[in-house]
Parts: C-alpha cells; sequence; structure tokens
C-alpha cells in the first residue's frame, strides 16, 4: 500500500545517512527517468515497477562499485540471491527524496485516496498517559479496555485542534484516534514489527 511505504520511507528516513557520490547519481538519474513518465502513469503498481527499472537502468554503469560495495550483480538482478538490490533500493529511494523530492512525493501524494480506501482503517477512544518525542512524537493511549498501546504521529493528523501547538495539552485527556497498522524492519532487534500510525484525532 503507498501509505504504509510512505509511513516505513518517513521512518525510515530519520536515521539515515548516505556517503557514496555514486549512490548519489543513481538517484539522480532515476529521478530523471520516472519524472518522464510519472504523468503518462496512473496506476500505482505500474509506477512502481517503473521506479524499480529506472533504478536498475540507472546503476547499470556503476556495476563495478555495486559488486564491490554490496555484491550486487545489476546483470542479473532477477535473481533470489541478490536481496542485498533491495537494500539498495530503499537506499536509493530515499535518496531521491532529497534530489527531487517534488517528483518522488508525487508519486505517493497521487495515490492517496486510492491508498486510504484500500488501507484498513482502525477506531480507538482512550485516555492518553504519556507523551513520548524522540524522531517522532509517540502517544501512549490507554484505551477502554485498560490496555496500552503506542500510536505514531508520522505524517499530517486530521484533526479538530492545532495539533503542533496543542498537543503537549493532551495529556491525561480522552482523545478518539483512527490508525493503521504498518510493518517496518526495526534495526535494533533485527526483525520486522508492526506500528500503528495515526491519521486523526479528535477530542470529544
Amino acid at each position: 500500500m503507498m501509505k504504509n511505504l510512505l509511513a516505513a520511507f518517513l521512518l525510515l528516513f530519520s536515521n539515515f545517512v548516505f556517503s557514496q557520490d555514486y549512490k548519489k547519481k543513481i538517484a539522480k538519474a532515476s529521478c530523471d527517468c520516472i519524472a518522464k513518465v510519472g504523468d503518462e502513469i496512473k496506476d500505482s503498481k505500474t509506477k512502481e515497477m517503473k521506479l524499480g527499472l529506472c533504478m536498475i537502468t540507472a546503476s547499470m554503469p556503476y556495476s563495478k562499485e555495486l559488486k564491490r560495495d554490496y555484491n550486487i550483480d545489476v546483470n542479473n538482478i532477477g535473481d533470489e540471491s541478490n536481496k542485498p538490490f533491495e537494500e539498495l533500493g530503499g537506499k536509493i529511494g530515499l535518496l531521491m527524496a532529497t534530489e527531487c523530492s517534488d517528483v518522488f512525493m508525487k508519486m505517493f501524494a497521487e495515490n492517496s485516496d486510492t491508498s486510504n480506501t484500500s488501507d484498513s482503517e482502525l477506531l480507538l477512544s482512550g485516555t492518553l498517559k504519556k507523551i513520548e518525542k524522540d524522531n517522532f512524537v509517540v502517544f501512549h493511549i490507554v484505551g477502554e479496555n485498560n490496555n496500552l498501546t503506542k500510536f505514531y504521529w508520522v505524517s499530517s493528523i486530521m484533526s479538530n485542534l492545532d495539533l503542533p501547538k496543542e498537543y503537549n495539552s493532551l495529556l491525561n485527556k480522552k482523545v478518539n484516534i483512527s490508525y493503521y497498522t504498518t510493518e517496518i524492519f526495526d534495526a535494533k532487534i533485527n526483525d520486522y514489527r508492526n506500528l500503528n500510525i495515526i491519521s486523526s484525532l479528535k477530542t470529544d
């Protein structure tokens, strides 16, 4: 789902730093490639496939560097043993966010309506017991079943409040939220885990 991809992308972006110049060149070439065809492709899955092809094409001139640094054979990307390319693709995508942020983010924005209807929205009412501030704001909410659950604020939230200015005042107050769950890879535990991403928050 495009919304899940965006959420995962935002989480990864907060911790990622790039070094090798050739990867920036791959990102720039990928940007130029997807920009040429982006407006012609409306289907989100087709657009994602085209982005992958653009990355592969842009990687071809740097086959020696990719083999040296990642053990990636760009001439044999489809080989199941070539898993490092998936990791590299994520890193190139992050660089594209700086090289051509307008083009890259437009890919997600154009499909947001489709994503909203296809992702499962969940609802919860409860009391906000703790506000954690790290890379993102995390709300610790105790629901009506007395279970405490963490909810992440990673993108724009629909609300009847001016959240950036007022969210600290919500501590120990009842809130009603809608959210969706996405899966990310957590390097700290070296495994996948689910995150609850807030899409709307309102007070009574």
